[in-house]
């Protein structure tokens, strides 16, 4: 990999590339079109909750970094204690 994130943003773009993300933003927070989220509509809904332009600027504003954080425990919670098949 050429590209040298920050670890924060490598995370974000982990979770949003985490097929089980996915599952959680549909379950908690479903697309209006009732279609399923992909990584990029996941990596695009963490942006705005954040209120990043892009996930490399979580590394540099603390309140985006402190929300994904919010975030990432909230799916996390979920990930062990939800039983969803696969």
């Amino acid at each position: 990999m050429s590209e040298n994130n920050h670890p924060l943003e490598d995370q974000a773009r982990a979770l949003a590339d985490d097929n089980r993300f996915c599952e959680w933003l549909d379950a908690v927070h479903a697309l209006s079109s009732g279609w399923p989220h992909s990584h990029y509509s996941a990596r695009r809904w963490i942006e705005q909750q954040c209120g990043v332009e892009s996930l490399g600027r979580l590394a540099i504003d603390p309140e985006a970094a402190t929300s994904f954080d919010q975030i990432a425990r909230r799916f996390a919670v979920w990930d062990r204690n939800q039983e969803l098949e696969l």
